[in-house]
């Protein structure tokens, strides 16, 4: 038996000046953004642990700070980097816990109509987000038959024991 060792070599991909450091989540959700003298509504068209797109009428300035309230996790402080009109690129002052993003994209809807700027903005491929999950009345009728099979055989075997 011949034992051969395996050797790996891991290589930045020659486009690494595109990538971010976290994979970044593609939704619509409102809410509240707080800075030093003002309160504005806002709406994060896309988001990761370390950043997030946003779109609002406030005018951000880049380098300003700001509060951003996140379901779940309340407040989330961030610095705005870089803007295109009313979408500004910004960043967290520290990274926000996976359960935030969880509980963002759960209260937040797929955004399937982002424009090429702001995909632009965003750095993110469409291509590679997935689909929304919609709902199935065959797949929903089959788990509602074998749900009731499962509980009808359970009712069976309970009565055919025997108590003594």
């Amino acid at each position: 038996m011949i034992v051969r060792s395996l050797l790996a070599h891991i290589a930045i991909p020659a486009d690494d000046a595109n990538r971010r450091r976290m994979e970044r989540r593609t939704l619509r959700l409102d809410v509240d953004a707080r800075s030093a003298d003002t309160e504005s509504a806002v709406v994060i068209r896309n988001l990761s642990r370390t950043g997030l797109l946003i779109e609002t009428d406030a005018a951000f300035a880049v380098g300003e700070t700001f509060i951003l309230i996140l379901p779940e996790l309340g407040a989330a402080p961030a610095r705005v980097v870089r803007n295109d009109g009313k979408r500004f690129g910004c960043e967290f002052l520290s990274p926000v816990p996976a359960s935030a993003i969880s509980a963002a994209m759960l209260k937040g809807a797929y955004n399937d109509d982002v424009d090429e700027a702001g995909e632009a903005l965003a750095g993110v491929d469409l291509g590679e987000v997935g689909e929304p999950l919609r709902s199935n009345p065959y797949l929903f009728a089959m788990l509602t038959i074998l749900f009731t099979a499962a509980v009808l055989l359970f009712i069976i075997a309970l009565t055919s024991l025997n108590f003594s």
